[in-house]
């Protein structure tokens, strides 16, 4: 949705989800720490292999006496001093026979029991690799067979390092080769196997444990996030259509049924602002009901006294020519005429609050209402075209259509600077009827086109009828057009039929009915 100011609009709901998404990167960022950590560990283990296995190899070159008989014996034996756990280490001739073998490797690792985040942790890991697959970047070779590359290698005097494949192609130990040398002679090789789970598994529990621990406080932050936010979006919004209802279509408080934060089990910031926007509607809507009961009580507690006192004015007249008496009597005709546009705006909309609307020919009544207003009006100097179709309806009120037009021609008679003739065109626009009324004359200052439509609200300068204006002709303008479900607005006019021309054009919409 785009704002007045062409800006993306987002809510507080939608801003928070897009930040909980960028929050789902950490999982898979935690997943590729995993795989970094991996690679680590791989490489650090090939290389301590490959460091024992040439410590084992210059162990055995200074300790000849446990092994050199046996080697030409050919009768292989057990060094049972050294205790390699989870590996294997074999000692071979220059003939490829296995003289010694020390250790032994496992079939498979046993289990060890882990705790509830260390299994999680291995579980989301998993998971993510489903999603996301990956492949170890193993330093060395692989094959099902590495250990004839191995020998081969060790006894043409280089160390080398392989990893031995299982049925599906999968590596399952890391092996390493080294030549076995008595003075400067290679009388051998010596080889070291170790499975691949007994390489990192214990560092790698801690991890799966931290990352089990960490995705645990994640989804626990998630979720409060999500229920906290979701509870503050539904009071937002709760407060807006709260608000919402206070008001009509025309802007007044109808009626207060705003709950206050007494009904509410929250005590933050949000449920005080509940209670003072309860307290200024409360406020605004007394004294939105005094300022609408005041031309009421005017009219009514005024109109005896101006009465008494027309008729002592009229009683002095009889006895006196004091000029006095006819500026008095001038003055008590404004005050009347005052007080009679102080109600007519209340009477208005009393009256739009009990009409039932209903379906007339807006065309129809239009072309009459303007050819009489032609005839008793001739000092305007009208000018107009309605070219609205009989057959056209609007859904509202002919009497108040007219009243709406009798304050827009009213406002540019009183306006126009009779250069040209106040010209008013009628017609079918789409699904609207468009009703618009201009004259020449001064522009409207700047910003006042919406604000013309305010209650008390004019900017004349000069009144040629000599009357009283309050600025509720346009104000009584809007009120109708809102009653039918249309709208109003005011524009400056520079140009007119390709001709300069200076003047103000208030432009009427409303809706067809075409049910």
């Amino acid at each position: 949705m785009l704002t007045a100011h062409n800006g993306l609009r987002l809510s507080i709901r939608t801003r928070f989800f897009i930040l909980l998404l960028l929050l789902t990167i950490l999982p898979f960022l935690a997943y590729r720490f995993a795989i970094d950590l991996h690679r680590i560990m791989l490489n650090n283990q090939a290389i301590v292999q490959e460091q024992t296995v040439e410590n084992l190899a210059l162990i055995l070159e200074n300790r000849t006496d446990l092994w050199a008989l046996q080697i030409q014996s050919g009768m292989p034996t057990r060094l049972a001093h050294l205790n390699l756990t989870n590996s294997v280490l074999w000692v071979v001739n220059e003939s490829r026979q296995t003289t010694y073998v020390v250790g032994q490797l496992p079939n498979q690792e046993v289990p060890k029991p882990v705790d509830l985040f260390t299994t999680s942790g291995k579980i989301l890991i998993k998971t993510l690799a489903a999603f996301l697959p990956y492949s170890l970047p193993y330093p060395y070779p692989q094959s099902a067979t590495p250990e004839h590359n191995l020998i081969t290698t060790a006894l043409q005097g280089k160390t080398h390092q392989q990893y031995r494949m299982d049925q599906n192609k999968q590596p399952i130990s890391l092996m390493s080769s080294t030549p076995l040398i008595i003075k400067g002679k290679i009388i051998g090789a010596i080889v070291l196997e170790q499975r691949m789970e007994t390489l990192f598994s214990h560092n790698l529990n801690y991890f799966y444990r931290l990352i089990g621990i960490g995705a645990f406080i994640f989804l626990i932050v998630i979720i409060g996030a999500l229920i906290h936010t979701a509870s503050l979006s539904n009071r937002i919004i709760r407060l807006d259509n709260d608000v919402k209802r206070t008001f009509n279509s025309q802007g007044r408080i109808t009626e207060l049924s705003f709950p206050d934060r007494s009904a509410r089990i929250y005590h933050d910031e949000l449920s005080d602002l509940r209670h003072h926007i309860y307290e200024m509607l409360k406020q605004l809507g007394a004294y939105e009901r005094y300022l609408k009961q005041l031309p009421k009580t005017l009219r009514h507690e005024i109109h005896n006294p101006l009465n008494r006192l027309s008729m002592a004015l009229s009683l002095l007249e009889q006895k006196s020519d004091n000029p006095q008496l006819g500026y008095a009597q001038h003055a008590l005709a404004q005050l009347k005429q005052i007080i009679s546009s102080l109600s007519e705006a209340t009477s208005i909309e009393d009256s739009l609050q009990s009409q039932a609307p209903e379906n007339f020919p807006i065309g129809i009544m239009l072309k009459h209402y303007l050819q009489n207003t032609e005839t008793l009006h001739t000092d305007w100097n009208l000018e107009y075209n309605c070219n609205i179709p009989d057959d056209i309806q609007v859904c509202g009120d002919g009497f108040m259509i007219e009243q709406l037009m009798d304050k827009l021609l009213s406002n540019a008679a009183d306006f126009s600077d009779d250069k040209t003739p106040i010209t008013i065109h009628c017609r079918l626009l789409g699904d609207n009827v468009q009703i618009s009324v201009m004259n020449s004359g001064p522009l409207l200052p700047d910003g006042y086109e919406k604000q013309v439509f305010d209650g008390m609200t004019s900017i004349r300068t000069l009144n040629q009828d000599e009357q009283t204006h309050l600025g509720l002709g346009l104000y009584i303008v809007k009120l109708i057009a809102d009653f039918h479900k249309g709208s109003v607005y005011a524009e400056n006019v520079n140009s007119y039929q390709n001709q300069a021309f200076q003047g103000v054009r208030f432009v009427v919409n409303l809706p067809v009915n075409r049910g």
